[in-house]
């Protein structure tokens, strides 16, 4: 008799503990999976007009996630206009017939340039919800232009025989604007690029965090 009523207290005990699981899961955690679910489908539903905003082209949603809509042009997102500027200086020492010299040039030049910085959008760029995290898929930042606004002559000296020709000037430009280009790079532009897009993008999402996808190549 006794090992009976032992038995129907431990049943009891089981039952209990079975019926505050299952009430603690009616309770708490399946409101808590209502609200997530809930708040991943309203994340999942603007998707199309972010990227659209971000980007300024005309998106799509395929399979859960928005991509821009493929076009023959190839079209550029900047996120970062600076003006910058950089030096650089020619020299050429010119010679007759190998032996006899005619002076040295020297051409020192500053150029002012408007650099801008960016996405090249092209297909392959998305916006989507994995695991509760929006993930941007873009390609890798580049300095998209390098203009020349102005430039200053520092110094220009011809030797007697060997003067200072217009295609030196354009030769320094040229260099110059790669020089530019380089330095853009350098400054750290592009790392501000990609931290520019994913602050747009939170703010757009109204999240804590965004992750930036590459593109596989």
């Amino acid at each position: 008799m006794k090992d009976h009523t032992e038995m129907w207290k431990t049943i009891r005990r089981v039952v209990t503990c079975i019926g505050i699981i299952v009430g603690v899961w009616l309770l708490v955690v399946a409101p808590v999976e209502r609200v997530m679910s809930g708040a991943r489908k309203d994340l999942s539903r603007g998707l199309d007009k972010v990227l659209g905003a971000i980007t300024h082209s005309s998106t799509r949603v395929v399979e859960g996630r928005a991509e821009i809509v493929e076009t023959t042009e190839i079209s550029e997102l900047s996120l970062l206009e600076m003006r910058m500027n950089a030096t650089r200086t020619f020299e050429n020492e010119g010679y007759v017939l190998k032996y006899l010299p005619t002076g040295t040039k020297k051409l020192i030049i500053r150029g002012h340039y408007q650099v801008k910085a960016g996405y090249r959008l092209k297909p392959g760029i998305s916006l989507r919800v994995e695991n509760g995290q929006p993930v941007a898929r873009f390609p890798k930042p580049e300095i998209l232009s390098v203009e020349l606004v102005d430039f200053d002559v520092l110094n220009e000296e011809s030797g007697i025989f060997n003067r200072i020709q217009a295609e030196d000037r354009a030769q320094v430009l040229r260099e110059l604007r790669e020089q530019m280009r380089l330095e853009a790079i350098r400054s750290g532009m592009l790392e501000t690029v990609d931290i520019t897009l994913k602050t747009r993008l939170r703010d757009l999402l109204d999240v804590d965090a965004v992750e930036i996808e590459r593109e596989r190549p």
